[in-house]
C-alpha cells in the first residue's frame, strides 16, 4: 500500500510555521540576513512536523501505544 502525502495538512502546517517565524523575527528572536529564505526554513520545519504527525498516526493504526504528549517543554523559556 503506497502512502500518500496529505498536502493540505502540510500546507496548514507550513502556513502556521511561517506565521510563527515572522512573529519571532518581528520580536527580534530570530536573526535574518539578506540571503535568508523564510519560506525555505518554513518548508523544512513543516516537513519535519508532517512526518512526526504521520509517524504518530501510523503507531495509532498499528495498535502501538503512542508516546505520551507533553505540551509543556522540559526547558523553561524566559
Amino acid at each position: 500500500m503506497k502512502k500518500m502525502v496529505n498536502y493540505i495538512l502540510l500546507y496548514k502546517i507550513r502556513k502556521l510555521v511561517k506565521q510563527i517565524l515572522k512573529e519571532k523575527i518581528a520580536d527580534g528572536e530570530i536573526a535574518t540576513t539578506p540571503r535568508s529564505c523564510l519560506g525555505c526554513l518554513a518548508d523544512e520545519i513543516s516537513w519535519e512536523i508532517y512526518y512526526l504527525f504521520k509517524e504518530r498516526e501510523e503507531k495509532k493504526k498499528s495498535g502501538q501505544a503512542p508516546e505520551p504528549e507533553n505540551p509543556a517543554s522540559p526547558e523553561k523559556e524566559d
